[in-house]
């Protein structure tokens, strides 16, 4: 590979479903639509967001804005990842 070859990247978002309460805030607030309420239920009952590279409006571009919202600390990192 030249130098000058910008290497493919992928944004990876990682929500921690244990502390997750399910207020959707992250759902609402990401500019993608690369998040979503699980079908499923975590430990104290509650539907977690779950994260999806390939949302409603694009590809995830670990804008962190998810990050910034939750207020239970569920949304652990956001960062970019060479492939």
């Amino acid at each position: 590979m030249s130098r000058s070859a910008t290497p493919l990247q992928k944004s990876l978002v990682d929500v921690d479903s244990e502390f997750c309460k399910g207020c959707s805030l992250c759902v609402v607030s990401c500019p993608q639509r690369n998040l979503k309420l699980s079908e499923s239920f975590n430990r104290l009952g509650f539907h977690p967001a779950e994260f999806h590279y390939h949302g409603e409006k694009g590809d995830c571009t670990a804008c962190g804005i998810c990050y910034w919202v939750c207020p239970d600390f569920a949304i652990a990192e956001v960062r970019r990842v060479r492939r």
